[in-house]
């Protein structure tokens, strides 16, 4: 537990502006991938990592993306992976694109909420002809990350900042709820207590604070966030929480009393929490 010396919204910007750097170009990871299928599901994903993880080989001889990069290709799909996994396994698919013309994948939409169990295909092909045939490596995997192969959820986001901003060795599993129990453990009860990197935490979802700006009146603050939700990682400039008197498990509920811009996805009461020793 430390001071950090990079801010959130530059976790952002690492991710979107202009992107994930794979030598010739780089592609924004601009879009929300979730393994819960409460969330939209990874089918896409998962489509594509189980008919290829151990299929293609780097050149024809070389390893496979199983042998490369195991287990982080399981976190991958689920909306977890390491930046440098994910550009990673962009690299070997550019390099080995006329061995992606035997690899097929399905394309699915998003789950619907009501419907969790349901699988939404869309379309399916190989790899090759879907994304590479007439489009340059750099649209190719722009178009895989525009149709959810790629992306990353809230928890996601936040392991791999922990680990960006050098507060985490290695990437740490934990769900939305276990945030606010063992890594958050903190409660903050006041507006004004606010501080940059706070958690905001929901049942099913966590969000950081980057930047407080100012005090609205005596319980509201305006601040940025940062996340991962609906559009992929994102920042929200100019929100404001305001505390309300009402309290859930002991802690203090927020409201999102104006969802910034772009506006929030998530915007129902959250508890906001505090980790030891983690400040700006």
């Amino acid at each position: 537990m430390a001071e950090a010396f990079r801010l959130p919204y530059e976790f952002v910007d690492y991710l979107l502006k202009p992107g994930l750097d794979c030598g010739s170009f780089r592609v924004p990871l601009d879009a929300y991938l979730s393994g819960n299928h409460s969330n939209g599901g990874a089918d896409s994903a998962v489509s594509l990592i189980g008919n290829i993880r151990s299929k293609v080989r780097d050149g024809g001889t070389g390893p496979t993306l199983q042998e490369l990069y195991g287990s982080g290709l399981d976190a991958m799909w689920r909306g977890c992976g390491h930046p440098d996994v994910i550009r990673g396994v962009w690299k070997f698919l550019c390099r080995n694109k006329e061995a992606l013309k035997s690899v097929k994948v399905g394309v699915y939409d998003r789950r619907d909420q009501g419907e969790p169990d349901e699988k939404n295909k869309v379309g399916g092909g190989t790899v090759y002809d879907l994304y590479f045939k007439g489009r340059s490596d750099k649209e190719a995997i722009a178009k895989m990350v525009d149709d959810r192969f790629f992306g990353l959820d809230c928890i996601g986001f936040m392991g791999n900042f922990m680990v960006w901003v050098g507060e985490w060795d290695t990437y740490k599993n934990n769900s939305p709820t276990r945030w606010a129990d063992k890594v958050f453990k903190n409660p903050v009860n006041k507006a004004e207590d606010i501080k940059e990197l706070d958690l905001l935490c929901w049942s099913g979802h966590v969000a950081i604070v980057d930047w407080i700006w100012r005090m609205v009146d005596d319980t509201a603050v305006l601040v940025d966030i940062c996340q991962s939700s609906s559009g992929g990682p994102q920042c929200n400039s100019k929100v404001i929480l305001r505390q309300t008197s009402v309290k859930s498990g002991g802690k203090r509920l927020f409201k999102i009393e104006h969802r910034g811009t772009p506006s929030m996805p998530v915007h129902s009461n959250c508890t906001i929490m505090r980790r030891d020793g983690f400040f700006y």
